[in-house]
């Protein structure tokens, strides 16, 4: 039984199920005969003819890897974990399948619950890794009708549908030098804007200023300057959106609600708020110092120290960034889960190759954009007989799915060898 899947597609599902299909019948088309009534090729006809109904009950050992993208609100972890990665982080693993088959008609029933952890790369400069833990469940139902029977070989016709549950959460691991770099080139975009808004209200309100001043090189008053810095902030919304924004493009998401817990705290706006402050009394001083040699003379110490301050101000919006981001990013896990039910269709059969050796396999394709946009499932193997009512089967499986609704995007493929037991009763 399958977990889910994405990535290295061979060729197309429909062409793979196809030719599952019309290979099976190419094979055994040589010896059927349609007046032909056969018992099963895996049981003891005496068994069956007392019963009507055959059995098997089948462990599935999958040694599968996967490979994909699972995300949440917009937040994308790759993962690429081989078989020995999947046990290292598998926290518990519940499978089991059993069939009947009455005549041509038969049922398949199997089942899988799985709890993993996995690693996966970062998809923004200021993560280092995303934590991936999946809970899934999966229960399948499939009718099938055994159209194709002869004395070495058999096809059936599947359809049914598969049932999947997944709760998958992302944990956000800050990457601490990205989030320095990130942070220092987020404060230049707000100093970049700050300077632009502050330049133009200062060009627009000086000259009423300057001419109300009772000498020409008096102090501007405290509340002249508050009401440039009232309109600066008020004009940009304290730079709440670029703050916002930038955040969201450094996780790689803009639905991750990232960039809204880091520009919504009163420190990072109280440090936006005293750069803008610096930036208004730099400018002013700035202004006055070049209309007027006088005062340009009579205020240069004014001027330095409104320099400082910018400079001060402006290395304290980098510092307010940086820590707000790592304060809020290791708080930060993503979660989403969705139910659903995927149709599909496909082809099984088996050609005995002695006695003991067989070759069996398997392909169905489902989903249609129903619930998933695909999903698919093949597999082939090696069978031998134990005995009358026991065979081991060695093959290899591959299961994709895509699934993206909501909150959720799973695209995954789980795909690598595995040996099965089946056993008649």
């Amino acid at each position: 039984m399958p977990l889910p899947s994405m990535i290295l597609r061979p060729a197309s599902p429909v062409t793979a199920l196809l030719s599952t299909g019309l290979s099976a019948v190419a094979l055994l088309a040589p010896g059927l005969d349609a007046g032909d009534a056969k018992a099963p090729l895996d049981k003891d006809p005496a068994t069956y003819a007392e019963t009507g109904w055959d059995f098997t009950m089948v462990m599935p050992g999958w040694f599968a890897g996967i490979e994909g993208t699972v995300g949440v609100k917009g937040v994308d972890g790759y993962v690429d974990d081989g078989f020995d990665d999947i046990i290292d982080s598998l926290g518990f693993l519940a499978a089991a399948s059993v069939e009947g088959r009455n005549g041509k008609f038969g049922f398949i029933l199997e089942g899988i619950y799985t709890r993993t952890i996995l690693g996966g790369p970062t998809p923004g400069p200021i993560l280092s890794t995303v934590d991936v833990s999946m809970e899934q469940v999966v229960a399948e139902g499939t009718l099938t009708y055994r159209f194709l029977e002869t004395d070495r070989a058999w096809v059936e016709f599947l359809a049914g549908a598969r049932y999947t549950y997944l709760g998958a959460d992302l944990s956000l691991v800050a990457d601490p030098v990205g989030i320095g770099n990130f942070s220092e080139a987020l404060s230049e975009e707000l100093v970049g804007r700050a300077a632009a808004a502050v330049r133009a209200e200062v060009d627009r309100l000086l000259p009423a200023i300057i001419a109300g001043l009772p000498v020409p090189t008096g102090d501007v008053a405290r509340s002249e300057l508050q009401a440039i810095e009232e309109r600066v902030l008020a004009a940009a919304r304290g730079f709440r959106d670029p703050i916002r924004d930038g955040v969201d493009r450094g996780v790689g998401s803009g639905r991750s609600g990232v960039g809204a817990l880091v520009e919504d705290n009163r420190l990072l706006r109280r440090a936006v708020g005293a750069y803008v402050a610096a930036q208004v009394e730099a400018r002013v001083e700035a202004e006055r110092a070049a209309g007027s040699a006088l005062v340009a003379a009579a205020r240069a110490n004014a001027l330095a120290a409104a320099e400082r301050r910018l400079a001060k101000a402006e290395a304290a919006l980098a510092k307010a960034i940086e820590r707000r981001l790592n304060d809020a990013i290791p708080d930060t896990e993503l979660s989403a889960s969705k139910a659903w039910v995927d149709p599909f269709v496909g082809f099984r059969g088996r050609y005995d190759l002695n006695d003991q050796l067989y070759l069996t396999g398997r392909g169905d394709i489902g989903g249609f954009g129903i619930s998933s946009d695909s999903a698919w499932n093949v597999y082939g193997a090696l069978g031998i007989d134990l005995s009358p009512r026991t065979c081991v089967e060695l093959g290899y499986r591959y299961y994709q799915v895509d699934f993206e609704r909501g909150a959720l995007n799973y695209d995954v493929a789980t795909k690598g060898p595995f040996l099965g037991v089946r056993i008649d009763f």
